[in-house]
This record gives structure tokens, C-alpha cells and sequence, in this order.
């Protein structure tokens, strides 16, 4: 699935979700009156079938039991939230709808949707305490319009129809024509595979003095910049490296864009100087202002404000967000540049080794990739079909040329390459939730076609089309419904390991974006076009996106 047209996401949702119902449903009606639901989705032709199929076999096996038929209507892609939004906001709704998870918040607030824990479907259970479900995923459906906030008490919108996981695509067939050794082994099996093969590679996604790529780790910031300028010496590979997402580098050493502070408002925090901190790995545990964190573990952004001294032995220090930052915008700014200036006063200098967004116009970054001019590209499971077909079963590539890695991680490493300090895997996935519209006069039946679809057998027919990862745990680690290690990309396990940690991006945070646009288009069409400098673009918009994040909450400045 393309990007654009799909953005397909999965999570992970109980198995054995069982109806509440009596002998009528919500409307009244007697059990043996066939109910009628019309469910409007979108996609290309490869989901619209998949979705057909879906729709086909509940109407043949719940449905038929519980006398419900549901139809399937498919919408345009381009103008599907703009149209159901305003469905939704008359009087003849469609019963079960899709909403993105960057839209699920201004229409639960809109009252668009049906809360999906009230009384109304009591005796289903929500919960993640039996670990079957990506928590990464049904927790961006919960929403508390009084606070502005989303955390795990917050009500239930939207079931995950599915998610998408991003994760690094690269060329295999350039590894071998620059000499790199591609292996696929987990950081704990390397001692036993270096013992079995007479080697001795570190733990590293990718050691330029061995001339190995390790698929199974994750490269380090400067490893991908590196990787990425030997791509660009192969004829035809015009960048090494696309990404237009800030998302793993800020994350990977705990800062965000936008901190909820304690005062009750949203602060705008990309520009944040300050160092983050993680808890050594040697650690146990250490409380700090109230909050007990273990090894590996980030600091919040409330509580490294209330750090001691005595505190940071048992903390590394991370890179700041700023820093982080101008790690990401340095990817794009011509080799040499100025991008802005580092916490510490000196320079951050570009490296040339991606494109902007302004640059790619209305391509997509898997164009580039397939016809070669990226060596390596960001993105999430749904390029998976479109890579099978114009790569995998391509005469220019051919099977097993391309494949997929973890997102870059910050790293530290001392003289003999042992990593000495690291954040954490991070990055974002999208997704899109199954929901019932609020004007809908069979809510209960309609729930039943939820749970079917983030169910097993909806989850089966998505995952077996290619484009989506199970939401369900168990599903994603099977070698048949996911993993499908016979077909390209064989290193899928990476796309599970990505959706236990990832979450959504900025989009997600608040009900709109009115307080990203401004500043995220001076961003990629003029900053990552190398005609601003980062600094200029915080002294531009700083403090306006700051006045429109305390209107979220009602909070006065004076």
C-alpha cells in the first residue's frame, strides 16, 4: 500500500472479545430481525478486496448468527476523512467508519464517534494485561477531551484496524557491489555466531573497518551517515539516505516536540537545550522526584527538571531534542553547511546525504528507491507489495536484493567499539482505527464487525495481503500469517520489534495541527532546502506555536 493512500497500521486487540448482548440489540429489535450496517472504507484495489473478502466472511459466519449484514462502500482515498467527518456531522451516518489516529481526537470531541468503554459495551475488556495486543496501538485511541490528554484512563474511541510500524528499507544488491558483508544476527546470538564462524564482529549495525552490515542491530547516527555516502559512489545512487521523519532521532534520547507540563499546558519542546538522561544499564533502579526507573530506562522530561547531582552516577547523559534535531535536518543540508547551532555553541555542519521533501515533490521515496537513486529509505510495512513486485520480481534486481533494518539509535562507543552509552529504539507508526459512528442506531451490532476485523480472521487476510502487521502479537511472530521469511523483505521480524516501541507522531498530540503547520512547512520547504538555518526557523515561530499550545488547555499566560 502507498503511503499516501493508506497509511496501513496495525495493533494488537484481545482475542476472545465476547458480545455483552441480550435477546435485543441497541435498537430493540428482536435477534432474528436482520440488521443492516454500512461500513465505508477507502483504499487501493489490493485493500478494497481485502476488505470485501473481510466483509464477506463476517456476513457468512457471525453475521449469519447474529443476523447482521454488513456492506462495504468504498471511498476515495484522497477526500475519505473530509467526507466522513461531514457524514458523520449529519443525520444519516454510516454505522462503522475509518478515523486516523491523527483524527480521532477532534472527532471524538466533535461527538462524531461512540465511546467504546461506556455502559453501552460493557463486558468487553480493554486492557492489555495478557500482553496480546501492541499497547503502542490501542493506546492512541483513548482520549479525554475535558484535559486534553490520552493517557491509559482516558476513554476508548476507536478499535485498531491495524499498524504500521517504520522501519529502515535498504538496497542488499549495493552492499555487495561497495564489498559489505550483510549478516542477520541478534546482538545476544553475536558471541555464538563469531565463536561458530572464526569472526569477531562487534555489535554494530555497521562497522566500516570490518566492511560488515548487521540487519539485526541498529545502526548508530553517524554509521547511517556513513553507510549512506559510500552508497552514493555507486552510479545512479544519487543519496544514500531518505527520512522525513524527526521522530527516532528525538525519541531515541527522550525528547519530544510538546511536553504536557504539570501547570495544566502544552510546551513547545523541540528547541529544548537541555540533556536528557537514561538510567545505566548496570543499575537496578533509581528514584527521581517520585518516579522509580529502571535500567534503560528515559527520564521524563518533568522529572530530569528535579535531578541532583547524586542522581546523575547511576544516569548517562543523552543528546538534548535541539541537538537531536539538528542531527536530523543535518541529513539534508548540503555537506559542509551551517544548519544551526548546537547546545554547546559550535557549529552542526550538513552531510548531503539526503533529499528534501520539497525536492522529492509529488514522488514517492519508494520511486526513488526501486529505480535506485536511495540507497536506503524510511517507511512502514505498506511498501512491502510494491517492493515484492517492482524489486524482488524485477529483472534489474531480483530476489533478495533489498531487505529491512531497526531506525538509527543513538550511540556511544569506546576505542575497541563496545557501545558505552545508547538511547533506546524509537520511531513512529501510523494507524488507522475502526470506529462506530455516534448516530449509528446499531452500535452493538456494529461492534461485532469490529472485533471481527482487529480480530484473528481480519488480521489473517490483512497480513497474509502483505501490507499490514497483525495487531496481535502471537499473529505477528507467525512465520506463515507474517513473517513470510521465503519472500522479501526476510528480516520481517523487524517490523514486530519496531511496533512494541513506536507510537504516533505529532500529528496525534492535540485535536488539529494548527499549531505544526507553520512551522513544520518552513521546516521541509525551506530549512531542509538549505535556505534557512534551524535557528532562524525557531526565532520565526517559536513563540507563536507556544501562544496556540496554551489554547488547547484554556491556559492563561498572564
Amino acid at each position: 500500500m502507498k503511503k499516501k493512500s493508506l497509511m496501513a497500521l496495525g495493533l494488537a486487540l484481545l482475542l476472545g472479545l465476547t458480545a455483552c448482548g441480550g435477546s435485543t440489540g441497541s435498537t430493540g429489535k428482536p435477534k432474528n430481525d436482520t440488521v443492516t450496517l454500512q461500513f465505508w472504507g477507502w483504499g487501493d484495489d489490493v485493500e478494497a478486496s481485502v476488505f470485501q473478502e473481510i466483509t464477506d466472511q463476517f456476513n457468512e459466519t457471525v453475521g449469519k448468527e447474529k443476523n447482521i449484514t454488513v456492506k462495504y462502500v468504498q471511498k476515495a482515498s484522497s477526500s475519505y476523512s473530509s467526507d466522513t467527518a461531514l457524514a458523520l456531522s449529519g443525520n444519516h451516518t454510516p454505522d462503522i467508519v475509518y478515523v486516523e489516529d491523527k483524527y480521532v481526537k477532534s472527532w471524538a470531541d466533535a461527538g462524531y464517534l461512540a465511546q467504546l468503554d461506556s455502559g453501552e459495551f460493557s463486558g468487553f475488556d480493554f486492557t492489555n494485561e495478557n500482553g496480546e495486543m501492541w499497547e503502542s496501538g490501542i493506546s492512541r485511541y483513548r482520549f479525554d477531551s475535558e484535559t486534553a490528554t490520552s493517557d491509559e484512563d482516558a476513554s476508548l474511541w476507536a478499535l485498531p484496524k491495524d499498524i504500521g510500524p517504520t522501519v529502515l528499507y535498504y538496497n542488499s544488491s549495493y552492499l555487495k557491489e561497495l564489498g559489505i558483508t550483510e549478516i542477520s544476527v541478534a546482538e545476544e546470538e553475536l558471541d555464538a555466531y563469531n565463536t561458530a564462524n572464526g569472526t569477531s564482529y562487534l555489535a554494530k549495525g555497521y562497522d566500516a573497518d570490518a566492511r560488515v552490515f548487521n540487519n539485526r542491530i541498529a545502526m548508530a547516527w553517524d554509521e547511517v551517515v556513513e553507510l549512506a555516502k559510500e552508497m552514493q559512489k555507486i552510479d545512479g545512487c544519487d543519496y544514500g539516505y531518505y527520512n522525513e521523519w524527526w521522530y527516532a532521532y528525538g525519541w531515541s534520547v527522550g525528547g519530544d516536540v510538546v511536553e504536557y507540563m504539570d501547570e495544566g499546558y502544552y510546551k513547545f519542546t523541540l528547541n529544548d537545550k537541555s540533556a536528557n538522561y537514561i538510567v545505566k544499564d548496570d543499575v537496578e533502579s533509581v528514584e527521581i522526584n517520585g518516579t522509580t526507573y529502571k535500567a534503560g530506562e528515559l527520564i521524563s522530561y518533568t522529572d530530569k527538571a528535579a535531578l541532583k547531582d547524586t542522581d546523575k552516577q547511576n544516569l548517562n547523559e543523552l543528546p538534548s531534542m535541539y541537538d537531536a534535531f539538528l542531527e536530523f535536518v543535518a541529513l539534508t543540508a548540503k555537506e559542509g553547511s551551517v544548519v544551526g547551532t548546537m547546545s554547546d555553541g559550535t557549529d552542526k555542519l550538513g552531510y548531503g546525504v539526503s533529499m528534501g521533501a520539497n525536492s522529492l515533490g509529488t514522488a514517492d521515496a519508494e520511486d526513488y528507491f526501486i529505480s535506485g537513486k536511495f540507497g536506503m529509505f524510511v517507511d512502514g510495512r505498506w511498501e512491502v507489495p510494491t517492493l515484492r513486485e517492482n524489486m524482488s520480481e524485477s529483472d534489474k534486481w531480483g530476489a533478495g536484493s533489498w531487505n529491512v533494518a531497526p531506525l538509527p539509535v543513538y550511540k556511544e562507543y569506546d576505542a575497541s567499539g563496545n557501545v558505552t552509552v545508547h538511547g533506546v529504539a524509537a520511531g513512529h507508526s501510523g494507524s488507522v482505527g475502526l470506529a462506530i459512528a455516534d448516530g449509528s442506531e446499531n452500535k452493538e451490532a456494529a461492534f461485532e464487525f469490529l472485533k471481527f476485523v482487529a480480530g484473528e480472521e481480519g488480521q489473517k487476510a490483512q497480513s497474509l495481503a502483505g501490507f499490514a502487521i497483525p495487531n496481535q502479537t502471537a499473529l505477528s511472530n507467525d512465520e506463515e500469517i507474517f513473517l513470510q521469511t521465503s519472500q522479501d523483505p526476510a528480516n520481517a521480524i523487524v517490523f514486530v520489534e519496531a511496533a512494541a516501541v513506536q507510537r504516533p507522531g505529532d500529528w496525534w498530540s492535540l485535536t488539529d495541527s494548527s499549531w505544526i503547520d507553520d512551522w513544520a512547512n518552513y521546516l521541509n520547504y525551506t530549512v531542509r532546502e538549505n535556505k534557512a538555518t534551524v535557528n532562524e526557523m525557531f526565532d520565526k515561530y517559536y513563540d507563536a506555536t507556544q501562544e496556540k499550545l496554551y489554547k488547547y488547555t484554556g491556559y492563561s499566560n498572564e
